[in-house]
């Protein structure tokens, strides 16, 4: 189980991963948001060029709760996303695509060497 604590440094290194991790073109084309509860959010507005990674709590077109050590391992590919969702280990809320669209956003520049 993660403390509090763990947990606020997790969504910090997540915003961080985001960051150094998402290219700047394509664009997602919305806003995402990651709520983690209790311990904050990340915002990914993909209206503007580059993608733009905030720990603002704007509103979004589509919103994911999930826990942060169980996104980080996403991030990391080492939980899948479908998985995830059928276990219960997060709630997507507003147009799911959008969520869909960052994955191959992410492999694209693990790909590419970009982190």
């Amino acid at each position: 189980m993660t403390t509090h604590s763990e947990a606020l440094k997790l969504v910090s290194e997540i915003a961080e991963f985001l960051k150094q991790s998402l290219p700047s073109e394509p664009l997602l084309g919305a806003r995402l948001k990651f709520v983690y509860p209790d311990c904050g959010v990340v915002f990914i507005d993909g209206r503007k060029a580059p993608n733009v990674v905030s720990n603002k709590d704007d509103e979004a077109d589509c919103t994911v709760e999930i826990d942060p050590a169980v996104h980080l391992k996403m991030l990391h590919f080492e939980m899948d996303q479908g998985l995830a969702f059928r276990r219960g280990l997060m709630r997507i809320s507003g147009d799911v695509a959008v969520a869909v669209r960052l994955g191959p956003l992410l492999v694209r520049a693990e790909k590419s060497g970009a982190r």
